[in-house]
């Protein structure tokens, strides 16, 4: 509650100064300031990366005869291993996320800190609208910064410890981070509404928001099953699980079936459907969806009895 306490003077004068933007950036801080392992995990992990490409035994067995095809595998690798690194860090960022939205709600019922929050003049809309942007915005934004200074911390230990197989190449990275930053912006749209489905857990369940959360996709289908001999929504939770990346063309033949013909990262911009994928009615309705997910867990929020 200290912690909290030490909030109140900055958190009140944006609202009163500033308006709705500045009072969402001091909740955003808050967010950031509680639940700490937001950014912590994904640093570690980068940190953990770092010391295993420095320690660890690299071996990377590439034929380089033919000069022309030499250069271009060398770029092909740097490419590949700069977005191949920053796959975990993206995976680790969204099971963190995942816990946090189960608990961004509930933790302040538990420690009974919803009746001092509520005490200040910000509404639930904007408290769970901040605690929805940390989780689709601000992770994911700073996720792909901390890849991309891990990434070039990387290459240059990689380029130390393994000189040949590795090319620097400023155009190509380029290419390698648009590629990221478009996949990030798809899977948070595309994941947008389990985010809010996770929120309203957390305002909703009084003990165990993790296991409400883990047991009523499994159940649900089951119960279905059992009671009706359909799978409606089986399919509906496979498809929301991995649907866009069918979309976008993930799965297809594999672009890198030779080792002769492995491309760079940059030319997923040409063989992938991201057009598509923007455009996907499916996408957008679970925007939507999203959205009233985010306001039914601000209006559990506003009229649940605390007291």
């Amino acid at each position: 509650m200290n912690a909290n306490a030490a909030e109140v003077a900055p958190l009140r004068a944006p609202a009163s100064r500033a308006g709705t933007l500045e009072t969402l950036l001091w909740l955003v801080r808050r967010e950031l300031w509680e639940h700490r392992a937001l950014w912590i995990a994904p640093l570690a992990l980068e940190a953990v990366l770092a010391v295993c490409l420095m320690v660890g035994q690299i071996n990377l067995d590439v034929p380089f005869a033919d000069p022309a095809v030499s250069q271009r595998l060398r770029t092909s690798i740097f490419t590949i291993v700069f977005a191949g690194l920053a796959q975990p860090v993206f995976l680790v960022a969204a099971i963190v996320v995942g816990f946090y939205l189960l608990d961004a709600l509930y933790a302040e019922r538990r420690d009974r800190s919803i009746l001092f929050w509520k005490s200040l003049p910000v509404s639930d809309e904007l408290t769970v609208a901040s605690k929805f942007a940390v989780a689709a915005v601000v992770v994911p934004l700073g996720a792909l910064v901390l890849v991309t200074a891990g990434g070039l911390l990387f290459s240059a230990i990689m380029a130390l410890r393994v000189p040949g197989p590795i090319g620097w190449n400023t155009y190509e990275w380029l290419r390698t981070e648009l590629v990221l930053l478009l996949e990030i912006i798809i899977g948070v749209l595309w994941y947008a509404p389990i985010a809010g489905a996770l929120l309203v857990f957390s305002a909703w369940v009084r003990k165990g928001p993790v296991l409400w959360a883990t047991l009523v996709p499994v159940v649900a289908p089951i119960v279905e099953r059992i009671g009706l001999g359909t799978h409606y929504i089986w399919k509906f939770e496979a498809y929301r699980m991995s649907g866009i990346w069918h979309k976008l063309g993930y799965g297809h033949e594999s672009m890198f079936a030779h080792l002769q013909s492995l491309p760079p990262v940059g030319d997923i911009l040409g063989a992938f459907d991201f057009r598509g994928a923007f455009t996907d009615l499916d996408l957008w309705l679970g925007v939507i969806a999203a959205v009233a997910l985010a306001y039914t867990a601000a209006r559990i929020r506003r009229f649940r009895d605390e007291s």
